[in-house]
């Protein structure tokens, strides 16, 4: 019986003491978009011991992890398997090869006996897995509704009867993001619980409706009903402790120090009226500690008025040599020196530092800005790309 405690009144989420989760502390959180729904992923692999879990669509590893993180804790025999190119998307943004040796890296040290890195494409993965073969199945690959209805159709097969699919961003619906097209179709072939926070996960059990331990039986069998809502309230607590410890180690300047912070998230706002939206961005991602040339891809008719850009680097210490925007072969701005350095305010958790050669900024906060001036991006038919010479370092450096 699940023993159940409340929080005083300011704080009514229970805690449900008998869940795996309860003493869960992730080894990989806060690179990405899972981090709500980390520890719910921990208990469906503590609790339901699948044979085999396969994710489509790891990126970081933050999702990945976690259910690698259980199967070795519980001893639960599972066989994991993580299916990606560790190349980034359209949605995702492209990225260099820094995030799959981390990936690979933390895998081999700790995972190896049972966890295998497939680097290819969806479907060529599908050789390798029998129909009815794969007990809990994830999928967050490419989020536009025809390849999420194209990853479903070919992956389902593979699922085994009573077998568990897991599908992220079912709560996006920006950006061209599909998932909830197809999740509103799904679940009405079977029985499912969807968490509501984050950008949203849906869980769905393949038919039949076997019996599943708690409590994934019970958040399936009283989605909507007083007995789920407890679960429901208990991962959610969880996931807001785990923001505000986030949150504390920006405070604090110990997340400059984690394993995981070896690389820096650039995103581009573009916009016609002066206000940045997030679906109105494309991003990518670099490693530290070289020089990168980075290209990052527009909207043909993306505006620039102005441009802003993000950098999402713990702590560190950005060089730029380079700042433009192109549409094909035509140059609209160029910063390459002191001059072309000055036309571009920082703003943010950002400091500006004198350099005779580079634009040279020192991140440090969370949300450090760069805008451009405002540029004339709507002559013109082809492309508009962003293009960035810059190095990211933990140190300021001697040059």
């Amino acid at each position: 019986m699940v023993q159940t405690i409340l929080r005083p009144a300011m704080d009514p989420a229970p805690i449900l003491l008998d869940l795996p989760s309860s003493s869960f502390r992730p080894c990989i959180y806060g690179v990405g978009a899972w981090t709500d729904h980390l520890h719910f992923a921990y208990d469906l692999v503590a609790t339901l011991k699948p044979r085999l879990l396969v994710e489509l669509g790891t990126d970081r590893g933050e999702s990945y992890f976690a259910f690698c993180q259980a199967a070795a804790e519980h001893r639960t025999g599972t066989r994991c398997f993580a299916v990606d190119t560790w190349r980034g998307d359209q949605q995702a943004g492209g990225y260099d090869e820094t995030t799959f040796d981390e990936v690979s890296n933390h895998n081999a040290t700790n995972y190896q006996p049972f966890s295998i890195l497939l680097r290819c494409s969806f479907d060529n993965a599908l050789d390798h897995f029998a129909s009815d073969s794969i007990d809990v199945l994830h999928l967050d690959g490419l989020h536009t509704e025809s390849a999420v209805r194209h990853d479903v159709e070919h992956w389902l097969p593979k699922i085994r009867p009573g077998g568990i699919l897991l599908m992220h961003d079912i709560s996006v619906r920006v950006r061209e993001f599909g998932v909830w097209k197809v999740w509103d179709e799904l679940r009405a072939t079977g029985r499912s619980f969807a968490f509501s926070s984050g950008p949203g996960l849906g869980v769905w059990q393949k038919p039949p409706a076997n019996r599943l331990p708690y409590p994934i039986e019970t958040l399936l069998d009283d989605a909507d009903g007083p007995a789920s809502a407890p679960i429901e309230a208990y991962y959610r607590n969880l996931a807001s402790e785990m923001q505000q410890k986030i949150a504390q180690e920006w405070r604090d300047g110990t997340i400059r120090d984690d394993d995981d912070a070896r690389q820096t998230t650039i995103q581009v706002f573009h916009t016609h009226d002066g206000i940045h939206r997030e679906e109105d961005s494309a991003v990518a991602r670099v490693g530290h500690e070289v020089w990168k040339e980075v290209l990052i891809p527009l909207p043909s008719d993306a505006g620039a008025a102005p441009l802003r850009i993000d950098f999402v680097s713990p702590f560190t210490t950005i060089d730029l040599a380079a700042v433009e925007l192109r549409r094909d072969e035509k140059t609209l701005f160029a910063a390459r020196d002191g001059r072309g350095f000055e036309t571009i305010a920082v703003a943010g958790d950002a400091e500006r530092h004198p350099h005779h050669v580079y634009l040279r900024i020192e991140i440090t906060g969370l949300d450090p800005q760069l805008y451009l001036p405002r540029i004339d991006s709507t002559s013109g038919t082809g492309a508009l790309t962003v293009r960035l010479q810059l190095r990211a370092t933990r140190d300021i450096p001697m040059d």
